[in-house]
């Protein structure tokens, strides 16, 4: 069964399906060689390549052909492009990738489990140049076939919301770096299956306990209005219970890590969410800080800035 993370408002209709564990496992995106174990040893693999390349003809990879003609494979997770999607933000989405896998920028994975997670679930993220583009290829891509070849957990990001030199990279107004979204969400669903107690999006876990805080109670569906002291009030109601987390955490880390900051964000984000900056999260969501700074988690403790250097620099 295909899985996929949440996008803005919904989820991404790759399947009428929500965020759920991962019920099988699936060797690696690898084009035509043999899949590589998820216990390898990334630092002895040569470093990453974000040019976009060729899909291949034949082999696993030529299932996304014809509507996708190129692709980057980070740490085993992949990157596919439509021919009109600028090459440019494909490999900042790559990027992008690679620092939220790999954050400490050692040139490992920062945890195995949520790696392993990701490469046998066949993690994919698409990119057509723009929204319509995506909806055409709703009806012309054929996710069974995806699936049979073990693609499993799906997100997309468009070319036109993506912006390697917009904020958050700088501290000005402008159009947020959807990247930073919607790579997370690819992201999260290996930190949801690694740790469903901690990071799983159904109600119990530490970050839905948290959430339900947020909210001002535990709705499985929306509620008519939020109660006053909410500081999350996401109102969109193709939205499920699990899809409000998936945002929830999205909002939650990147407002940890100083991603909402920017001059304007604040009140671009106020109708869903209250707490752009570290300070503010810090005061008003104690309980999600806490889950974010676990040490047991090895969550992220820097906001991905496109450039990913492995071994170049101190985090």
């Amino acid at each position: 069964m295909m899985m996929t993370a949440a996008r803005g408002a919904s989820l991404l209709p790759l399947a009428a399906l929500a965020v759920t564990t991962l019920a099988c496992q699936h060797p690696a995106v690898s084009g035509d060689a043999p899949a590589p174990s998820v216990e390898a040893v990334w630092p002895d693999a040569p470093p990453v390549d974000f040019t976009p390349r060729p899909i291949p003809e034949s082999g696993r990879l030529s299932v996304f052909r014809p509507h996708f003609d190129r692709h980057v494979e980070v740490f085993g997770v992949l990157v596919v492009a439509t021919p009109s999607t600028d090459a440019v933000k494909v490999t900042h989405a790559a990027t992008v990738l690679a620092e939220w896998i790999d954050n400490d920028e050692d040139g490992v994975p920062d945890d195995q489990a949520v790696h392993a997670a990701l490469v046998e679930g066949g993690a994919f993220l698409v990119m057509p140049a723009t929204e319509e583009e995506m909806e055409r290829l709703h009806r012309r891509v054929s996710f069974e076939a995806l699936e049979e070849a073990g693609f499993h957990i799906g997100q997309d990001l468009y070319g036109d919301e993506t912006f390697p030199a917009g904020p958050p990279h700088v501290m000005g107004r402008g159009r947020f770096d959807a990247a930073l979204e919607e790579v997370l969400h690819l992201v999260s669903n290996g930190w949801v299956e690694a740790y469903p107690e901690a990071l799983g999006y159904r109600p119990g876990s530490r970050l839905t306990d948290a959430m339900d805080l947020a909210r001002g109670g535990r709705f499985r569906r929306l509620p008519r209005a939020y109660p006053g002291g909410a500081w999350y009030h996401y109102d969109d109601r193709t939205c499920d219970y699990e899809c409000m987390a998936a945002e929830y955490l999205y909002w939650a880390l990147t407002s940890h890590l100083g991603g909402q900051a920017f001059p304007g964000r604040a009140e671009e984000i106020a109708h869903e969410w209250e707490c752009p900056t570290p300070q503010l999260l810090a005061a008003r969501d104690p309980a999600v800080v806490q889950l974010l700074t676990d040490r047991t988690l090895a969550l992220p403790r820097v906001l991905p800035d496109g450039r990913y250097a492995p071994r170049s620099r101190a985090r």
